[in-house]
């Protein structure tokens, strides 16, 4: 007697109300909420240019003042504070981009477990996954001529400072109780070196940085608006 072989059952499809509460959930919940995420993490892009600027004009001045007036006039004082704010302010944007990125992560998530409960997980990890590699390595691979420009100009200042620092470091040994002439020398070279990195930031790399990003937002906006006419 020939004994049939039993198929398992497939196993049953989740309750259409607990699928729509979550589709409901994504709609008015996750979605909204990434979209602020999305449109933190483009202002943030722009709040941290304008303090890289802010931050390299307020030292480019603080090393011009600081020839120009007495230690302790106002403009100095004025400078050297609003400087080291600056600097603050940028150390406390960095921490938040972590920030962003775990709620982005985490909303990521949620939607990639909202899509296998729904039968598509596979598709929403292919765009998903794919969208975040494609903006990364457009990233990384295109760098506007005028920072790179900016950068190659930096150069002879670098070299400048790194110079002037080992003429400081030869010479640092006080003669009569006073700094030596080539100390002296050398600190007024490592100020011109770090006025000329200061100036090239200000008028060429994050101006052209700022413009990189503009577009690249604008480009994006685009493309959003064609694909929700069609």
């Amino acid at each position: 007697m020939a004994v049939t072989a039993v198929k398992p059952s497939p196993p049953p499809p989740p309750p259409a109300r607990i699928i729509v509460a979550v589709l409901a959930f994504v709609r008015f919940v996750l979605a909204p909420m990434l979209g602020l995420v999305r449109v933190a993490a483009r202002a943030l892009r722009y709040l941290c240019l304008a303090t890289a600027w802010v931050i390299s004009v307020g030292s480019a001045a603080t090393i011009v003042a600081r020839h120009a007036c007495r230690k302790d006039s106002a403009p100095l004082v004025f400078l050297e504070a609003f400087t080291d704010a600056a600097f603050k302010f940028s150390i406390c944007i960095i921490f938040i981009f972590p920030a962003l990125a775990a709620v982005l992560l985490f909303g990521l998530c949620l939607v990639y477990l909202v899509a296998v409960v729904s039968g598509s997980g596979s598709k929403v990890k292919k765009s998903a996954f794919g969208a975040i590699r494609q903006g990364s390595t457009r990233g990384l691979s295109r760098l506007p001529r005028a920072v790179v420009l900016g950068l190659v100009a930096d150069l002879p200042f670098i070299l400048l400072i790194v110079a002037s620092l080992l003429v400081v470091m030869m010479t640092s040994l006080p003669v009569g109780g006073s700094i030596s002439q080539g100390e002296m020398i050398g600190t007024m070279i490592v100020e011109v070196g770090i006025f000329g990195c200061h100036a090239i930031s200000c008028f060429v790399i994050i101006p052209a940085l700022a413009l990189d990003v503009w577009r690249d937002d604008r480009s994006d906006t685009k493309v959003g608006l064609g694909v929700a006419d069609c």
